[in-house]
């Protein structure tokens, strides 16, 4: 499949998009952030923890996202596809919930089937390429072979239950899980609970690790979590990392919580950008 590429021919930018050139111009790290909604898929580009341009890059309902930094695969209200430099390239599955992929297969789920597909099918896949192992209700999200459902299951050549059930959230690691009963961390095989309260998102990358937790935003460090407020007291949707933290709220606006050590003003804390899109559905940083 296609490389990851910036598709810049009709974007629709930002209104600061020529302040943030001239940021982003400069030579620090940055990273992608592609959130999906009902509207498409929209590029966020952040760097030195500040929000910079953001634009619309393909049209779609977008139910999930899913990268492996080399291909970014996205299901819809109508297919399974891969984005190209074209746009959105269906895989021959239809409408899905949640997708995911690995070294090997690409997966997808749609509350009637889970599915896996041969990576090396490439752009020439169709329906019958696609290798149907079982199926999951609710399906939510995919870590790599992991999707989170109305229970945990394994996919392979079938599916193998791995111990939770009404799961809304794994880290990419797979190593943390949000379940309605709580967050939950794999320790040696088993799972065990580390936070209770409905959870909602998680991620985790090392020793960072945020959640979604009854509606409030926490960060563990070490054994312990407490707890970080929004700018204005907004409600956490879906988190992320780039360098640091990415948060969208409930009311579509990103937040990136600021190291003092990388920013123009040497001045930590929260940067936020309102970027007009209101029920996100996925939120992934794809470099």
């Amino acid at each position: 499949m296609t490389e990851l590429t910036s598709d810049d021919d009709g974007e629709v930018e930002g209104d600061n998009a020529d302040d943030e050139r001239m940021l982003f111009g400069e030579k620090r790290e940055e990273t992608t952030l592609l959130a999906g909604s009902g509207l498409g898929i929209t590029r966020i580009d952040v760097a030195a923890a500040q929000v910079g341009q953001f634009s619309l890059l393909d049209r779609a309902t977008v139910r999930g996202l899913a990268s492996d930094g080399r291909d970014v695969v996205v299901a819809t209200d109508q297919h399974v596809a891969v984005r190209t430099d074209d746009g959105l390239h269906p895989l021959g599955f239809g409408p899905a919930e949640a997708v995911g992929l690995d070294d090997s297969w690409i997966y997808a789920a749609d509350g009637e089937r889970v599915a896996r597909l041969d990576r090396s099918a490439g752009l020439d896949a169709t329906a019958g390429d696609w290798e149907t192992v079982g199926s999951v209700d609710h399906p939510r999200r995919f870590a790599g072979d992991l999707l989170a459902g109305d229970r945990l299951v394994r996919v392979g050549d079938t599916l193998d239950a791995q111990g939770l059930s009404a799961v809304r959230d794994l880290s990419a690691d797979g190593a943390l899980a949000a379940t309605a009963d709580g967050v939950y961390e794999r320790r040696g095989g088993e799972w065990v609970e580390v936070l209770a309260g409905d959870a909602t998102a998680v991620v985790a990358d090392g020793d960072r690790a945020h959640a979604v937790v009854d509606g409030r935003l926490l960060e563990r460090d070490g054994a312990e979590w407490s707890e970080l407020t929004l700018p204005g007291g907004e409600t956490p949707h879906l988190l992320a990392y780039t360098q640091t933290l990415a948060v969208i709220d409930t009311a579509g606006t990103v937040h990136v919580a600021a190291d003092p050590d990388v920013t123009h003003d040497g001045h930590g804390g929260w940067r936020s950008q309102a970027i007009g899109l209101p029920d996100v559905t996925a939120l992934i940083a794809v470099r």
